[in-house]
């Protein structure tokens, strides 16, 4: 049985989509380099922000570049990290149900630490979260389960009866790595093709994706 439930944030929880391709084109044109649509800045996120940076330069770009536009961009994204991000549909209500029979949530993101907190504190301060991290130093990026377990231990809870949901090929190895249930998300950003080729279980919306969650069902 599934008694609690880590969820990754861009592409599960909201889309912050419009936000994350107004901080990445700011910092790519202070550099001259070309900017991108929001449909292609979208396969660029889950790996963390360097690697967000990266993939917006394209090729193979030299560090010393990487790292002066991903400053920019973290300077351009403290202004741009709540413009258009929304709630997906039906993921209040799901919240609510959950919460309201005392199922523990956590949240486990690449999104750098800070904007993290900063879109949670202004979206979600109504949740009693176990624990939110972010992207930091001292924690290995996902797919690493660090983040997942560490949440697993404030929860008190083995890994087993948590689900891990995420909307990403990089969520399914962080759950699957951490031996937790693993679930992914059909609106996210990621294509559901890519996702159906996982053993992770799939939903469609948030009222599926809540039913999966408070159902009794074997298995990690």
């Amino acid at each position: 049985m599934t008694r609690a439930a880590i969820f990754d944030l861009d592409g599960t929880l909201v889309d912050s989509l419009p936000g994350i391709t107004a901080g990445l084109n700011q910092a790519l044109d202070s550099h001259g380099l070309p900017v991108h649509p929001a449909s292609r800045v979208e396969t660029f996120i889950g790996d963390g922000s360097r690697m967000l940076v990266r993939r917006g330069i394209g090729g193979e770009p030299p560090g010393e570049l990487v790292e002066n536009v991903h400053r920019e961009f973290l300077s351009a994204y403290a202004e741009s990290s709540l413009e258009g991000t929304c709630l997906y549909p039906g993921i209040r209500e799901m919240l609510e149900e959950l919460d309201s029979h005392g199922f523990p949530l956590g949240v486990c993101s690449n999104k750098p630490h800070q904007y993290t907190e900063q879109i949670m504190e202004r979206m979600f301060s109504w949740v009693p979260w176990a624990m939110i991290l972010g992207q930091q130093d001292s924690l290995p990026r996902k797919p690493d389960p660090s983040g997942a377990l560490q949440i697993a231990r404030r929860m008190k809870l083995p890994p087993s009866e948590i689900a891990f949901v995420g909307d990403s090929l990089v969520d399914f190895e962080t759950g699957r790595a951490a031996g937790m249930k693993t679930v992914l998300v059909e609106w996210g950003f990621t294509p559901a093709a890519e996702l159906r080729k996982t053993e992770a279980a799939l939903v469609s919306c948030a009222t599926e994706l809540r039913r999966f969650l408070q159902a009794p069902h074997p298995g990690v």
